[in-house]
């Protein structure tokens, strides 16, 4: 992380605002959670952490108190960076200091939604901080009309991170077998065009997605729809069949990453308090 950037607490109005002014700038979005909604979860439980250059708040983390079927858990409910402080390892500081606060404050798990084909937020979540997940939502928060959601259904994987269990899983070695085979298009996109069915048979299983995927939505929207309408496919289908993310594979330069799965039960983890009624 940039040496020069501070985490804190965000408790005052003032910070709030602030907070209101990021949200509106990272989504696009003209109605940000009100001030006195951030106030009221920061004094009964839930927290926001703010990250400084200077007295600018370059980044943000607000933090949501649940309980649930009996178990208390913390609710990741946004994090944003201005564009041009991110890629600079803050987001991950803001993640760790949040497990630190939550930690402080008894909470054993934070869990959160993203895109998984918001693979910069996948590379995070899965390859950074070891979180695992087997629960995928299908248009979770309906119509979203933010610059990042316009358009396409609100697919998200449901997050699970563990605190009180260090990350000491080791994926299973080997390459793991693809279930979406895909080519390059003209414009320089990947195509899927072959989906695994059944599931093959193995210890772990690599699903491709693309690396663009913000970019390849605004150039060429309906392959951005298929991607979103095989994935879909696949993870729920890899979930109901006792599987789980387990890790990221960064590919670099090449035009898509990798999510890595492995069967739930080799997973050092309890159920989720929203898996409470599964079998």
């Amino acid at each position: 992380m940039h040496d020069h950037i501070i985490i804190r607490r965000l408790e005052s109005i003032p910070d709030m605002v602030a907070v209101n002014e990021l949200e509106k700038l990272v989504w696009g979005s003209q109605n940000p959670v009100c001030v006195e909604e951030l106030l009221v979860v920061c004094r009964n439980g839930g927290f926001l952490l703010g990250a400084f250059h200077g007295e600018q708040m370059v980044g943000m983390l607000f933090s949501i108190p649940c309980f649930l079927h009996g178990q208390v858990y913390l609710w990741s409910d946004m994090m944003g960076l201005r564009p041009e402080w991110r890629s600079q390892g803050i987001g991950e500081g803001l993640k760790r200091a949040q497990a630190e606060t939550a930690r402080q404050g008894g909470y054993p798990l934070i869990a959160w939604t993203y895109d998984p084909l918001e693979t910069v937020n996948g590379y995070l979540n899965m390859g950074k901080l070891g979180a695992h997940c087997s629960t995928y939502h299908v248009d979770y928060y309906g119509a979203m009309e933010n610059q990042l959601n316009r358009g396409l259904p609100t697919d998200r994987f449901q997050v699970e991170w563990w605190l009180d269990r260090p990350r000491s899983f080791l994926l299973p070695p080997g390459a793991g077998k693809s279930l979406i085979s895909w080519q390059l298009n003209g414009a320089g996109f990947p195509r899927p065009h072959r989906v695994e069915d059944p599931l093959p048979d193995g210890d772990k299983l690599v699903v491709s997605v693309p690396a663009r995927f913000q970019d390849m939505k605004q150039k060429d929207f309906e392959l951005a729809k298929t991607w979103k309408e095989v994935t879909r496919q696949v993870f729920t289908k890899c979930f109901d069949a006792g599987w789980a993310v387990g890790g990221f594979n960064l590919r670099k330069t090449d035009p898509v990453h990798e999510y890595i799965l492995v069967k739930r039960s080799t997973l050092t983890v309890p159920k989720a308090p929203w898996m409470a009624g599964e079998g």
